[in-house]
Parts: C-alpha cells; sequence; structure tokens
C-alpha cells in the first residue's frame, strides 16, 4: 500500500487547500491593502506578531493536540483564518493587532495538528509519499490564492475581495468535518504526563540537534526570498520576476508527490544530503547574480531545495517520534522553525545588510546546520528515535 494516499490524507490535504487558498491570497495583498490606508508598517508588525505567537504557543499547543485530538484542533483553527480577514477590515490597528496574535495561535494549533494527524493517519512506509501529496496541494492552495485574489481585486474593492477569500477556510472547515478523529495516545492504563513531556520535548539535546534543519531552511529562505524579485529585476528586467519567483510555488505542487515518495524509497538521509547539497550550491550562484546565468540557476537550486525539504520535515516528525511523544516534537520543530523565521524576519528590517553578506551568512548557516546533522543522521531514524524517547519520556 506505499503507492497508495489514503482518504484521510485527502481530506486533509483538501481541507488545507481550501483554508491556505483563502488566507495566502489575502496575506500577498497585505502590504498593499495596508498602504492603501496609510499604516505602511503595519503589515511588517503584523507578521512579527504573527510568527511570535505562533511560537509562544506550540507548547500550548502540542498539550491540546495531545489530549484533545488533532481534528478537534484543526476545526476550531480554521474558523480563525477566516475571521482574520474579517479583522484587518476593521481598519482598527488594535483589532489588527489582536487579529494577529490569534492567527499566530491558531497557526500554531493547526500545524500541530496537521502534522500530527498526518503521521497518524499513514504507516510508516508511506509518511513520505503522504507528506508529498499534502504539501503538493498545501503549495497549489497558496498558489492558487495569490493568483485568484490578483484577479479579483481588480474588480472589487478590498473589503469585498477580502470578505470573498474569508469563505474558503470555511470550506476548508467542512472538509476537516469529514475526516476521522484519530486518538492521540495509545490506550494503556498509564495516562501520560503532558507538562512533563513538552518541558522534555524543548530540552531533548538530540531532539534540538535534529531541528537545526527546520532552523537552517527557513532562516535561510527568511532571510533571501524577499531579495531574490530585486536580484532577478536588477539583472534580467521587471518581466521576468513573476515567472522566476512563481518557480518557489510551481515546483512543489508538480514535484513534491515525487520528492516525497523518493524519501520513503532511498531514506530520509540522502535525500537531506540532496538537499543540502542544492542549497549550497543555490546560495553559491546567487553570490554571483550579476551573471543571468548563475542567477536563473540559483534560483531554480533553491527551489528544488524547498521542494524537497518541505515533505521531508513533515515526514521526519514520524520516523523519530513514538506514540506518546508525536505532538511534542511536532511542536519542537514549529518552534525552532518559526523561530528561524522570526529572527530573520527581524535582522532584514533592523540590519541592511548587503546582499552578497547575506549569502555569506546563508552560507555559514547551511554548513553549520551539516555540521550538527551529519553525526546525528549516520545513526538511522531508529536510533534517533530510539534517544530521543529515552530523552522525552
Amino acid at each position: 500500500m506505499r503507492n497508495s494516499v489514503n482518504k484521510e490524507i485527502k481530506l486533509l490535504s483538501l481541507s488545507f487547500f481550501f483554508t491556505f487558498l483563502g488566507f495566502s491570497g489575502v496575506l500577498q495583498h497585505i502590504t498593499t491593502f495596508f498602504s492603501s490606508i496609510g499604516l505602511v508598517d503595519l503589515g511588517f508588525n503584523c507578521l512579527v506578531l504573527i510568527y511570535l505567537f505562533f511560537i509562544l504557543a506550540n507548547p500550548i499547543s502540542a498539550f491540546f493536540v495531545s489530549k484533545y485530538g488533532a481534528k478537534k484542533c484543526m476545526l476550531i483553527s480554521s474558523i480563525v483564518y477566516s475571521l482574520f480577514n474579517i479583522f484587518l477590515l476593521a481598519k482598527n490597528v488594535s483589532m489588527i493587532y489582536f487579529g494577529s496574535v490569534l492567527l499566530g495561535i491558531a497557526a500554531s494549533f493547526i500545524w500541530t495538528g496537521q502534522n500530527s494527524y498526518l503521521i497518524r493517519a499513514s504507516n510508516k512506509e508511506s509518511f513520505g509519499i503522504n507528506s508529498g501529496f499534502f504539501n503538493c496541494f498545501f503549495s497549489l492552495g497558496n498558489a492558487a490564492g495569490a493568483l485568484i485574489m490578483g484577479f479579483i481585486i481588480s474588480f472589487f474593492s478590498f473589503k469585498i475581495s477580502f470578505l470573498i477569500f474569508s469563505i474558503f477556510p470555511i470550506i476548508g472547515f467542512l472538509l476537516l468535518v469529514k475526516i476521522k478523529n484519530i486518538k492521540t495516545e495509545k490506550e494503556t492504563a498509564e495516562k501520560i504526563n503532558r507538562f512533563k513531556l513538552i518541558k522534555k520535548a524543548i530540552t531533548s539535546k538530540t531532539a534540538l540537534k535534529l531541528s537545526s534543519l527546520w532552523f537552517a531552511i527557513n532562516f535561510i529562505f527568511g532571510l533571501i526570498i524577499g531579495i531574490i524579485p530585486l536580484e532577478i529585476e536588477k539583472t534580467l528586467g521587471l518581466s521576468y520576476v513573476g515567472f522566476l519567483s512563481s518557480l518557489f510555488f510551481i515546483l512543489p505542487i508538480f514535484l513534491s508527490y515525487y520528492f516525497g515518495k523518493l524519501s520513503d524509497q532511498k531514506g530520509r538521509k540522502k535525500m537531506i544530503i540532496f538537499s543540502f547539497t542544492l542549497l549550497i550550491f543555490g546560495l553559491i550562484f546567487l553570490s554571483f547574480s550579476s551573471n543571468s546565468i548563475f542567477l536563473i540557476l540559483g534560483i531554480i537550486l533553491l527551489s528544488l531545495n524547498w521542494t524537497i525539504t518541505k515533505p521531508i520535515t513533515f515526514a521526519l516528525v514520524g520516523d523519530v517520534s513514538t506514540e506518546n511523544n508525536l505532538e511534542f516534537l511536532t511542536a519542537l520543530f514549529w518552534m525552532v522553525q518559526n523561530t528561524g523565521v522570526l529572527i530573520a524576519l527581524i535582522l532584514s528590517q533592523i540590519f541592511k545588510i548587503e546582499t552578497f553578506a547575506l549569502y555569506l551568512v546563508s552560507i555559514t548557516i547551511t554548513f553549520i546546520s551539516l555540521i550538527i546533522l551529519l553525526p546525528l543522521l549516520e545513526l538511522g531514524t531508529e536510533k534517533i528515535r530510539n534517544k530521543i524517547s529515552q530523552e522525552v519520556r
């Protein structure tokens, strides 16, 4: 059954397609919206709040998803994604900030729930293929949201467009209603101490070393993704920006399933090393982005790295977790991932670092992550799981 994707994964994937079609469409145009109402800096502040409260709420989300189940937590959170669009329309700074805080908390619940549910609804031979299938639909939702919103907003006001897009997360909610409720803990007489597991997951040396994968990828993309369109415009012209930038959305749609399946067949270690190799060469090529060939090659390699890494990180959680610590490790990895994004956002805003220096920082972070990861990956996922299990119990 390795090559089949079951009904629950299909419904989960379709739900996130609609939820993030609605959210991403708005997010892609949020800066323009705030500019139109004279609040230019509000977009950045909202992003910081969303990621900050995403990080802070992750331990809480682990508790609730473990105790009450992923389905209930994802259902409640999907409603918040719809409400966020309405909060934006209040044009009241306090309300918008409150909506951003609420969204950050909801994001921690929906993503801890998603990864937990995906793993629990899969068998260990299909973690990669199911993760790839999910990422395909999630990426399609992101791309479609930006595209459709760009079309709708040319005919309607921001208010009407945002209201239309608030409907899509409701569709996501209705699809989540249909998924099976999967138990979150093994049926044993002994009940788990969730507060203890939260603390032990956050302080697990092995899990923290492994989390450098999540940190590196998301820190690097948070740091340089915003400058890539500028590099394209400077070297090739404005007409190339849309097409080349869209590779980060397009390649996951078409290749996530393939790379997820390949990671099941070849093993996560080989795919991680391969993806990091692409990342290093991509960053080196981008360092010479004044040359159009190097620029295009760099963007393609970084897009491929992103396409490979995303399903692997979903699947890797299943490889190294146990029945009782899955939600707590998921929350830890999301905390580290979003810490990387948040640090990159703040650094890019505070320090006006030259483009070449950004690439050097990114290459350095990549090598540091590899130095941490390689000895761990040599052990194999089974030994990693056993080590983490000893530390988180």
